[in-house]
């Protein structure tokens, strides 16, 4: 092949495949909404091969476009990556499923001085949008597909979990040993309006691309206070709350808690896992996640993290 012909070939990677977004949280791209207080989204693309090509991975971006003096501009909220080699030719197809973790609007919308939540939704400058991209071997034209979410109100509870210690460390540099079988962390409850906190709950999840799609696999779990005694927990210092506990906006409360019994390696193995290898597995992520019970409220305030695996 000569030169130009290779230059030809190489500026032509966009033309090596095309995307769609099939669903978004279980529903058409058109009628899914997306609330405000969410921090997940689920969803599935399609690629479509138009000429012979090797896929590298999937890539999905959570994008807040915003008006300002009459210019449009993007800040990608959230991100996630699902890497795996895949040979294609003309005309072949594959659907894959996806997840996006952490996806923070409401921060984002601060940023930029939208504070009264109520007034986002169907506001006329503010979108949410939602970006696939194909990563083709040799093409600096990934294709893709951008699709606008509907926002929907705030289902944001009156109070805020935040996890800011894991295993002694703050809690966005903490990692966990995949054989260890205790974790301990610390929570933070902060009112956003008057209410009564009656439990804080630690969960351990495993979040796995498997070849049939995203599984979360819950580890272990325990909570504050203790409906059925765990003989195996122990107390090692810290803080504590008294439940119930009245809050009113900017109260603060701060439990420290453990979670034994973790076996990660046999759900690893049990889902197809090499133990071994999960450090290193961009397909493997450990999640703590916390958990705020408020009276009176059938949605609890979550606070997800991810823990590096070592």
């Amino acid at each position: 092949m000569g030169f130009f012909d290779k230059v030809k070939q190489f500026a032509g990677g966009k033309n090596t495949a095309h995307v769609e977004v099939l669903s978004l949280n279980d529903k058409a791209p058109a009628a899914a909404v997306f609330a405000i207080s969410d921090d997940t989204l689920i969803g599935s693309m399609k690629v479509i091969a138009d000429q012979t090509c090797t896929m590298l991975a999937m890539k999905y971006e959570v994008l807040l476009r915003t008006e300002t003096n009459g210019q449009w501009g993007n800040v990608i909220i959230a991100s996630n990556k699902d890497t795996f080699t895949t040979e294609m030719t003309a005309g072949q197809s594959f659907e894959h499923a996806f997840k996006v973790n952490g996806i923070d609007l409401e921060k984002y919308l601060g940023f930029q001085n939208y504070n009264d939540l109520a007034a986002v939704v169907g506001h006329p400058k503010i979108k949410l949008l939602v970006n696939c991209i194909a990563d083709v071997k040799g093409s600096p034209f990934d294709p893709c597909a951008e699709v606008e979410v509907k926002l929907g109100p705030s289902k944001a509870g009156p109070v805020l979990a935040k996890t800011t210690v894991i295993e002694g460390n703050p809690a966005d540099i903490a990692s966990f040993p995949v054989g260890d079988s205790v974790l301990k962390g610390t929570v933070e409850v902060t009112g956003r309006g008057p209410c009564v906190l009656t439990a804080t709950r630690y969960e351990i999840h495993l979040e796995l691309q498997t070849d049939k799609g995203p599984v979360d696999v819950v580890v272990a779990k325990d909570q504050t206070p203790k409906l059925v005694k765990n003989p195996l927990s122990i107390s090692f210092g810290g803080t504590n709350i008294n439940f119930p506990l009245k809050m009113g906006k900017g109260d603060k409360a701060v439990q420290t808690w453990m979670v034994s019994d973790i076996d990660l390696k046999a759900k690893l193995k049990e889902h197809g896992f090499d133990p071994d290898a999960a450090a290193g597995d961009s397909r493997v992520k450990l999640v703590v996640m916390n958990i705020a019970d408020v009276e009176g409220q059938p949605d609890a305030a979550k606070a997800r993290t991810e823990v590096r695996l070592t």
